[in-house]
């Protein structure tokens, strides 16, 4: 899984940008949009509150630098049914 995180930060870095859903522990789908704040050099990661599987409201948005993206994506990728979708 590692080897995928950084091809995804690579793409990142390229100017994609990625939608992240899981189901936690407790049984809840949680999604995620994931992209590079380019200004500011900060990759942005903002939680998406999910109703019926279907996208309800925007959340609070994260900034991480490079070394603390790479381990938020490979801690959530620990999560069951973990996928990341490129955004178009």
């Amino acid at each position: 899984m590692e080897d995928k995180v950084h091809k995804i930060i690579a793409e990142i870095d390229y100017g994609s940008a990625y939608t992240i859903t899981y189901t936690d522990p407790d049984g809840e789908e949680r999604c995620y949009d994931l992209w590079l704040d380019k200004e500011d050099t900060i990759y942005r990661l903002q939680t998406i509150y999910l109703l019926n599987g279907k996208a309800e409201e925007i959340g609070e948005t994260v900034g991480y630098n490079k070394s603390e993206i790479t381990k938020k994506l490979i801690e959530l990728s620990a999560f069951d049914q973990f996928h990341v979708r490129k955004i178009n």
